[in-house]
């Protein structure tokens, strides 16, 4: 069975059981970003991914965490499923239709608002600038987003980095590192570091499996 359809099956099953959160996509959010709805984020695809969090919890003191997952889009749909040990399902994530629902099945509650991890996913695979023309384009590109100001470097026809700043509003920036880089046609980098100087948090993400669909 392909991993699209095993995820749908996954999705499916035990929903009864969650703690459900649903939010609309516009609402106003302490972490600002437009999120675009799926079907125009480009090429379909899935993806296995562990991921790395160190963070500073509200008193000042450290927090290191790690998580397994699957990432898809497919059609109208943006899902994550967050897995536990033994691969076991701990939430899924799904935005669609101008919302983004939150399913837990079981661990801590989330230090913050379940839209934080869909805008870091849109920040580091799919906001970003038109491409450059020339095809092998070694440089840095700068220019504005849905409010924000932009700046992309690429080597050799690959985009490395990414930042966002919001002048006046939050002090430093969000940085994206994309590992080998992306192409203009597809963004599947096997390692990627998204460091946010706006929330004080950095995380690591490892890629693999990858599946276009």
């Amino acid at each position: 069975m392909k991993r699209a359809a095993l995820l749908a099956l996954v999705v499916a099953a035990c929903a009864h059981d969650a703690h459900t959160t649903v939010i609309a996509t516009a609402d106003p959010a302490a972490y600002p970003c437009v999120l675009r709805e799926p079907e125009a984020l480009g090429a379909d695809f899935s993806v296995r991914q562990h991921l790395t969090v160190h963070a500073r919890k509200p008193d000042g003191s450290a927090f290191d965490g790690e998580l397994d997952a699957v990432l898809q889009k497919q059609g109208d749909t943006l899902l994550v499923v967050g897995l536990g040990p033994m691969s076991v399902k701990a939430f899924t994530l799904a935005q669609r239709h101008g919302e983004i629902t939150f399913q837990q099945f079981y661990g801590p509650e989330l230090p913050f608002s379940p839209r934080n991890i869909v805008v870091d996913i849109h920040r580091m695979y799919f906001k970003h600038l038109p491409a450059p023309a020339e095809p092998a384009y070694t440089g840095v590109i700068r220019g504005e987003l849905d409010g924000e100001h932009v700046e992309e470097t690429w080597q050799g026809g690959a985009l490395r980095d990414r930042v966002f700043t919001r002048p006046g509003q939050f002090a430093g920036a969000v940085r994206i590192e994309l590992g080998a880089g992306c192409t203009a046609a597809r963004c599947q980098p096997a390692t990627a570091t998204l460091r946010n100087e706006w929330f004080a948090y950095t995380l690591a993400i490892t890629s693999d499996d990858y599946e276009a669909l």
